[in-house]
């Protein structure tokens, strides 16, 4: 069984880690003050939660560079009818059910889901992808034939002159 070479070392990968960490603490802090000084428009919570959209994009990145060494090589397929989005794969294989727990609507909730332990999604990610609840290819399309060029078709074919 192949698998694939850590894309990053372990160690930067640390260090990128804390530093998100550092910067989600901050982050906190900073609503915290700004509440007690005021509290929350719809805008600023707006504003608040894309930052927190940010943050999550890089966690689940690092949640996948983790998982990384662990999954085998997948092979592009041969002849896609449809081209594979990256970003599109990205998410199926990090899944709703694991996408819903780092978003919640109360960004103290989404802050502390955001700041959970990497090894536990790490684990449920590699838990979860050999259950095959992913769609790690994308399916190929194949065209329908329309309904209205079929009913004209058989127009034509019934209304050809008998030449017998």
């Amino acid at each position: 069984m192949r698998f694939n070479a850590p894309p990053i070392s372990e160690h930067r990968l640390n260090r990128y880690h804390r530093w998100m960490l550092l910067w989600l603490t901050w982050f906190a802090a900073f609503l915290k003050n700004a509440r007690a000084f005021a509290p929350f428009s719809a805008e600023a919570t707006a504003i608040a939660h894309q930052w927190l959209d940010r943050i999550e994009r890089l966690l689940t990145n690092i949640v996948l560079l983790r998982a990384a060494p662990h999954v085998r090589v997948m092979n592009a397929p041969r002849h896609s009818s449809r081209r594979r989005i990256e970003t599109h794969m990205r998410r199926a294989i990090f899944g709703s059910a694991m996408r819903r727990t780092l978003r919640s609507n109360d960004l103290n909730q989404r802050i502390a889901a955001l700041s959970q332990d990497v090894g536990v999604l790490v684990q449920c990610l590699l838990k979860r992808l050999p259950r095959g609840l992913t769609r790690r290819r994308p399916h190929r399309v194949c065209p329908e034939a329309r309904g209205v060029a079929r009913a004209i078709a058989d127009a034509e074919a019934a209304l050809a002159p008998n030449t017998s």
